[in-house]
C-alpha cells in the first residue's frame, strides 16, 4: 500500500484505505493562530471542552505586536481560551506556526496534522500528512480530534540529478508550481520522492512543502526515504541539473518564470522571511546576494526570523548586524509583511521581490501594487542593485 494510504489507514484504525473512500482520522496536531482563531473562538459552541488539549497549538505571528485594538483583543481572547482549555499558545514572539511546530512538535513520518491555515503542508517536509482546514471546521476538530475527509488521490513529482551553484530549494518550488497542471492536482495529495531531494537541507525541503498550499492539491510531502514511490509512476518529473533561478509574477504563484526574463526590473522593496524563507539558511543565502553591498537607496528591504530560534542563531553568526549594517529592518519573528496584516504593507505603485509564497493582488497590501516570488539570494541580489538581477556571482 502507499505511504499516504497507509498513514490514513494508521490513523483511521483501518486495514486498508482507498482514494475516494470517506474516513475518519485521529489528529495529532491541531494548528491556529492569530489570522484564524476569530473564527474559531466565534464558532466555539458555549462550554464545549477541548478532547485533547495537548494536541492544540496556537500562535500569536500575523499581528504581533498588535497593529490595531482589534488585533491586541484577539489576543487577549486567545489567551483567555488558552487559560481555560489548557492548549498551547506562543504568545511572545516564537516565532511563526508551522516553524513553532518543527521546533517543538517533532513532526514525522505516520503523523496527521490538521490546520486553520494555507500553509500547514510544511510539516510535509517531515513525512507528515497535514491538512488545510477553514476555521469553523478546526472546532470539530478540537472537539474530537479526530477529522473525517476523503482520502485524496496523489500526484507524484520525481525529482532527480544534482543542484546547479545558486539554485536552491525555492527554486525548485517555484519551478515544480509553474510546470503542474492545476486542474490535475486540484484535491490531490502531492508526493515529492527521488534521489534529488537528498540535495535539498531542512530548510529547502520545507520550503518546497511550504508552496504546496498554493497548488489546490489536498495535502503534500517529501516521501520518507524507506519507503516505496506510489504506484504507476510520476505524473511530473523534474532534473535539478536543467534548474535556474525562477520567479514567480503576477498576478498568481502560478506565472512562474526563469528570472533572467525578469532582469533589470525596478524593485521598490523586498521581503524575505516567514514561514516560506524565514530560516538560517534563507538569511545566509540572503546575504550571499547583498554580496557586502548596501541596500539600494530606493528600495526598503525587510527580513522576518521564522522564530526566536532562528533570531538566535542570526544574532551568534553575526548576520543581523551585518545585515543591518548594510540596510536592512530586522522584524520581529512571525509572519511579516507576507499577510498584509501589518509592518511593511505595500502601497499603490510598489514593486516587492519577496521569498514568500503568494503574490495575489493585495496580499501585502495594496491591489495596484505588484509582488514577485523568488529566492532569499536573488532577493538579496535585487535588493542591493534596485532591480531583479539575475547575472549575480554567488
Amino acid at each position: 500500500m502507499d505511504y499516504l494510504y497507509k498513514t490514513l489507514a494508521a490513523a483511521a484504525g483501518r486495514g486498508r484505505v482507498e482514494p475516494g473512500e470517506e474516513i475518519n482520522v485521529n489528529v495529532d496536531l491541531i494548528l491556529g493562530h492569530d489570522g484564524t482563531a476569530g473564527k474559531v473562538l466565534a464558532a466555539w459552541p458555549g462550554e464545549a471542552r477541548v478532547a485533547s488539549p495537548e494536541r492544540v497549538v496556537f500562535t500569536l505571528d500575523h499581528a504581533l505586536p498588535a497593529p490595531s485594538i482589534a488585533a491586541r483583543s484577539l489576543h487577549r481572547e486567545m489567551a483567555a481560551f488558552a487559560r481555560t482549555h489548557g492548549v498551547h499558545l506562543f504568545a511572545s514572539g516564537e516565532g511563526v506556526l508551522h516553524q513553532v511546530v518543527a521546533e517543538n512538535f517533532n513532526p514525522r513520518p505516520g503523523m496527521v496534522i490538521a490546520g486553520a491555515d494555507g500553509h500547514v503542508a510544511t510539516a510535509g517536509a517531515f513525512g507528515a500528512v497535514a491538512f488545510s482546514l477553514k476555521p469553523e471546521e478546526l472546532v470539530g476538530v478540537m472537539l474530537t480530534s479526530r477529522l473525517t475527509l476523503k482520502a485524496p488521490a496523489t500526484y507524484g513529482v520525481q525529482v532527480i540529478g544534482k543542484m546547479p551553484p545558486g539554485v536552491g530549494g525555492r527554486d525548485l518550488a517555484l519551478a515544480v508550481i509553474g510546470r503542474l497542471d492545476k486542474e490535475k492536482v486540484k484535491g490531490k495529495a502531492l508526493i515529492f520522492w527521488g534521489a534529488g531531494l537528498a540535495e535539498l537541507n531542512r530548510a529547502e525541503r520545507m520550503a518546497l512543502c511550504n508552496m504546496v498550499g498554493e497548488t489546490g492539491a489536498m495535502t503534500g510531502l517529501i516521501l520518507p526515504p524507506e519507503e516505496a514511490p506510489p504506484e504507476g509512476g510520476p505524473e511530473l518529473e523534474v532534473v535539478l541539473d536543467e534548474l535556474e533561478p525562477m520567479a514567480a509574477c503576477p498576478p498568481s504563484p502560478f506565472n512562474v518564470k526563469p528570472l533572467k526574463e525578469l532582469e533589470g526590473l525596478p524593485i521598490t522593496q523586498a521581503v524575505v522571511g516567514g514561514c516560506s524563507s524565514g530560516r538560517l539558511e534563507d538569511m545566509r543565502a540572503l546575504l550571499s546576494g547583498l554580496g557586502g553591498r548596501r541596500v539600494h537607496p530606493g528600495v526598503t528591504l525587510l527580513v522576518t526570523p521564522a522564530s526566536r530560534q532562528v533570531l538566535h542563531l542570526m544574532e551568534e553568526e553575526g548576520l543581523t548586524r551585518e545585515l543591518r549594517r548594510l540596510g536592512a529592518l530586522i522584524l520581529p519573528p512571525g509572519c511579516g509583511p507576507c499577510p498584509g496584516t501589518h509592518l511593511g504593507l505595500a502601497a499603490p505603485g510598489d514593486r516587492v521581490l519577496a521569498a514568500s509564497v503568494r503574490n495575489v493582488p493585495g496580499r501585502m497590501g495594496a491591489e495596484e501594487s505588484e509582488i514577485y516570488l523568488a529566492a532569499p539570494r536573488a532577493v538579496g541580489a535585487a535588493a542591493a542593485a534596485g532591480a531583479i538581477a539575475a547575472a549575480v556571482e554567488f
